[in-house]
């Protein structure tokens, strides 16, 4: 490699001379500081040459930022008139002879050949503050130099016309060069911008697929997309889709979020945390998505929004995070139309494929393109998903081989395309432009015309004619995987110093932000299957101990293509750490990887924790047969235990109460060892369950006292709180309700402590109706506002229908008729819309109670005729809900034979129950109706009922209602006398004090008329 500079000035001798000396000490500085060796000075020419006698995997490379500092330096270096000095430089590279050259008198090192002169010529061509370089080195540092071609010159000496360039600049690590030349691909060039500039003006985009066959060119494809996209001014946004070495954070999604918030891939989580505050500040992630953020970002969760997340299902969370996604999408596209980049979805599991759908589903209706490549083979694009886009325009561009033509333009590149050698290349490529360039590569490097027959041979070709070093790095980042870090690396190297140069001139690797990636995948590939098994195992080992602290996930990966026999273990700790980020799928895959390599005898945790992951993920049926194998392969009584419990916690959600019976009977008779206080306390809850469901009460309460002294035996909260919320849901069965509202408060506040959002969630509409029975109206409202908003934060929408349902239905029989009209107004849309007749049924109730209240008795007797003809006759929604309809429609109806055959029917329903709401609910409305029709004997006789009912624990609305019953009845049968107007001024008194509002009309109504 050689190099010549020329002063630009005319000056006497003695200011040349000083001139001159200042000049060449800069210069020399310049190359010497760049590893290159100053070969002679010819007036005010500096011959320089870099590669020898010293070699460097990057010459090429250093010799450009040579030049281009020497170029900084003139500015530096004045002549008199205080003009800067201007340099001139040539760079050509290729083979030359270095020797001691001269006579015996005088001889001295030097290099001679075609490339010395081609410098020279190039040199004197160049303009003032130029630089002028050869084909054969613009090649060479083309990926990391911005050139511009000044075509093919005729130069003097030279028998062809040469290919010249122009160094414009170093480019930055982003804005890599294009491995190979740009050749063909003008159709499908023109389809995408034509849906860029559509996407622009119409602020609406699409998806588009860029599929084809491994090596035919789609990230190449992709890379002028990204051009002809800036140019139109869209922002581009990437992340690749990786079959093994994916790190913490590093899956295309995560890119992608990171890239839309401006977070460099090599930031820590102050610069995460930095940037979800802002997109929360600034509007771009609406706060009650700051959760799914978090995730995103792998921030930690507060513990308010861990309880949150706790409360979701695996559904809510998954399509949080693709909600988030699409919030991020529509924000940054609406200052500027964007493009996302999401190469090799082949790759994608379920989950970034449903995150695909999400982001294709926004960009639809944002001034945004989302680009996505795949291999033909294995595409999962299919039906389904495009089903999944809410009808995103999807535009499919299938790559095929290049043309001859194209071909032969692409070896053009390289060499004289008209050789035998390149025919034979193209020949032996067949289209394929990857095979292409890796035989013109080979060939360059290598300075003969031999093809090889694959891409892999190729790629070994290539790495064996690579220094020790790099040799040796390359087969050590193929272990890494696509991605490698540059410190992972160094340290399976153990040298602290190697910095890749010389695999990026080689094209074999290149910048991808702060870590590399493979040029191709078929390269990495090509490499790591060239290793020895002992050796790849062996650096598997070494980036295994990496990775041991830092990412448990890849940790046990690199353990497993070890072969390591730790690795079923260290999967196992990994998938539990992904479920305990609430990453269930991810787990799963973990899990049953493990269980593909490890020995049978050891295969009891994992099974135990795949069904846990399956119960989660709502696939009861695989759930409960992973258990069902994990008891099969349990090593002992107690492990045998904790699987039958997870079949069992299956059973339970399929209401399979004989088998649930008898599992748990299996299950109990094994956890003999004193420290099984945990699994006797899941037992005992599990077995309550059994009993409530059956209505055995007195069963239920002794099976959830017992849980409730193992779980407090063995110090666990989470256990503690469901026992306590098995006790509170005994006692509401049978009426205690004062006794269900310190169970259910106790465990509320023992789960909120430690963030167990799915217990709070289920048990706080219950403590609200245990308020309303206690007349304490006010709180219910609140707690009731507090149910519904967890469900709606915990995107769980039968949990809002049954915290709206509560709340309209209880909050109507205490007179708060405008929540009630409201609450259950809402659930009635809910219910209707997810098809549930129970809670129409029971949203109908609470819309007829407010409706009563405004005095439209016909609009409340026609929605009870409709809430009749949904519920049916004979079924589980008039078992429920039957006592309670009928009775209000006995309210509704001025016809006292309908009231009275209103009333049987409901006490006949009743009959065959023993749900407390159902018995309490009842009497309230028999006790009005029977007022109503100045039936003072049955009135008495439903106050009698209801106090019998309630006697073991007196409830104050119950008391209020009973006392109110005898006081109206009393003064109907004709008693005036001052003990009945005192008791009714005491009950009315109590009423307005509790805000019972929906019975004072009557109380009001005797004052009035006495």
């Amino acid at each position: 490699l050689a190099g010549y500079t020329k002063l630009s000035s005319e000056l006497g001798a003695e200011a040349t001379h000083a001139l001159l000396n200042r000049y060449f000490e800069a210069v020399d500085a310049v190359i010497e500081g760049y590893g290159g060796s100053v070969d002679k000075h010819m007036g005010d020419n500096v011959m320089a040459v870099f590669g020898a006698p010293t070699a460097h995997d990057d010459d090429p490379l250093r010799a450009v930022h040579a030049a281009l500092e020497i170029h900084d330096r003139m500015a530096a270096l004045t002549n008199e008139p205080g003009r800067p000095l201007a340099a001139h430089v040539g760079i050509a590279s290729g083979q030359v002879v270095a020797s001691g050259t001269g006579s015996d008198a005088h001889r001295e090192y030097t290099v001679t050949g075609d490339s010395v002169n081609l410098a020279s010529r190039l040199q004197d061509m160049a303009a003032p503050c130029e630089t002028l370089i050869s084909d054969t080195l613009h090649r060479a540092v083309s990926d990391q130099v911005e050139c511009q071609s000044l075509g093919e010159i005729d130069i003097k000496g030279i028998a062809a016309p040469i290919r010249v360039w122009r160094i414009a600049g170093l480019r930055a690590s982003e804005k890599i060069a294009p491995r190979i030349a740009f050749v063909g691909r003008r159709a499908e060039l023109t389809q995408f911008s034509g849906a860029a500039e559509a996407c622009r003006a119409n602020s609406a985009g699409q998806a588009i697929l860029v599929r084809g066959e491994a090596g035919i060119g789609k990230t190449r494809l992709v890379d002028e997309f990204i051009r002809a996209a800036t140019d139109l001014g869209f922002a581009s946004h990437r992340g690749l889709v990786l079959d093994f070495g994916v790190g913490k954070g590093q899956d295309a999604i995560r890119s992608v979020v990171r890239s839309l918030l401006g977070v460099g891939p090599g930031a820590g989580q102050d610069r995460h945390q930095a940037a979800a505050e802002a997109a929360v500040r600034d509007g771009v992630c609406p706060e009650e998505r700051r959760v799914f953020l978090n995730d995103l970002l792998d921030l930690p969760q507060s513990a308010e929004d861990r309880a949150t997340y706790d409360a979701m299902d695996n559904t809510a969370r998954n399509d949080g995070k693709g909600e988030a996604v699409a919030d991020l999408l529509r924000t940054a596209s609406a200052a500027s139309p964007i493009m996302v980049i999401v190469e090799d979805v082949h790759w994608a599991d379920p989950l970034m494929l449903a995150h695909l759908a999400a982001t294709a589903e926004a960009v639809a209706e944002s001034p945004a393109l989302l680009v996505m490549t795949s291999r033909i083979e294995g595409d999962p694009l299919d039906a389904a998903w495009r089903g999944s886009t809410g009808g995103c325009p999807l535009m499919t561009i299938d790559l095929s081989p290049l043309r001859r033509d194209e071909a032969l333009t692409l070896a053009g590149s390289f060499v004289d395309a008209t050789n035998q050698f390149a025919q034979d290349c193209i020949e032996r490529a067949s289209g394929n432009p990857l095979f292409l360039e890796q035989l013109l590569r080979n060939a360059e490097e290598r300075g003969e015309e031999e093809v090889p027959a694959s891409i892999q041979s190729l790629v070994l070709a290539r790495m064996d004619r690579l220094a020790p070093a790099d040799r040796r790095a390359l087969q050590a980042a193929s272990v890494i995987g696509q991605r490698f870090s540059l410190e992972l690396l160094q340290h399976l190297l153990g040298d602290a110093d190697y910095d890749c140069a010389g695999l990026m001139a080689h094209n074999l690797v290149r910048p991808a932000g702060s870590d590399f990636l493979f040029a191709h995948a078929l390269i990495q590939e090509g490499v790591y299957g060239s290793l020895l098994q002992a050796q790849r195992q062996d650096l598997h080992r070494q980036a295994a101990g990496w990775f041991a602290d830092s990412d448990a996930v890849l940790h046990a990966e690199h353990l497993d293509r070890a072969g390591d026999e730790q690795a079923p273990a260290a999967y196992l700790s990994a998938a539990s750490e992904q479920s305990e980020q609430f990453h269930y799928e991810r787990a799963l895959e973990l899990v049953i990887r493990a269980l593909e390599i490890a020995p049978k005898a050891e295969t009891f945790g994992l099974r135990l924790l795949q069904g846990e992951l399956l119960r989660n993920l709502a696939s009861l049926p695989d759930s409960i047969a992973a258990y069902r194998d994990a008891s099969e392969h349990a090593p002992g009584d107690a492990e045998r235990c904790r699987a039958l419990i997870g079949v069992a916690e299956g059973l339970r959600i399929t209401d399979e109460l004989d088998d649930l019976a008898d599992i748990l009977a299996h299950a109990e008779s094994l956890a003999a060892a004193p420290e099984m206080s945990p699994e006797l306390a899941r037992i005992l809850q599990l077995r309550a369950g059994v009993h409530y469901m059956r209505g055995e009460v007195a069963e239920s309460l002794h099976a959830n006292g017992m849980a409730l002294k193992y779980a407090r035996n063995c110090g666990s909260a989470e256990l503690e709180a469901q026992a306590l919320s098995g006790l509170a849901d005994t006692e509401f069965l049978r009426a205690r309700m004062i006794s269900a509202n310190g169970h259910y408060h106790a465990c509320i506040e023992l789960a909120r402590a430690h963030g167990f959002g799915r217990i709070v969630a289920s048990n706080l509409a219950m403590k609200a109706n245990t308020l309303f029975f206690m007349n304490q109206s006010e709180a219910a409202a609140a707690e009731y506002r507090a149910a519904i908003e967890l469900a709606v934060k915990a995107r769980q929408p039968r949990a809002e229908m049954l915290a709206l349902a509560e709340a309209g239905f209880y909050m109507g029989e205490a007179g708060h008729f405008e929540d009630s009209k409201v609450w259950s107004g809402k659930c009635l849309d809910m219910a209707r819309r997810l098809g549930s007749r129970l809670f129409q049924v029971v949203a109908m109730h609470g819309v007829a109670a407010a409706t009563l209240h405004d005095g439209d008795r016909e609009g409340a007797d026609a929605i009870i005729r409709e809430a009749i003809a949904v519920m049916g006759a004979g079924d589980f929604v008039e078992l429920m809900m039957g006592p309670i309809i009928h009775a209000k429609a006995a309210c509704v109806t001025d016809d006292p034979k309908r009231c009275r055959e209103a009333l049987q029917r409901a006490e006949a329903l009743l009959r065959d129950q023993s749900h407390s709401y159902s018995y309490l609910c009842f009497y309230q409305d028999a006790l009005d109706v029977s007022l109503k029709l100045a039936d003072w004997d049955e009135a008495e006789r439903f106050a009698r009922a209801l106090e019998d009912y309630t006697r073991d624990e007196p409830l104050p609305l119950s008391d209020l209602l009973i006392a109110r019953a005898r006081a109206l009845a009393a003064y109907g049968r004709g008693r005036r006398d001052e003990a009945t107007m005192e008791d009714l001024q005491r009950v009315y008194e109590e009423a307005k004090r509790v805000r019972l509002r929906s019975v004072l009309p009557a109380l009001e109504a005797a004052f009035s008329s006495a």
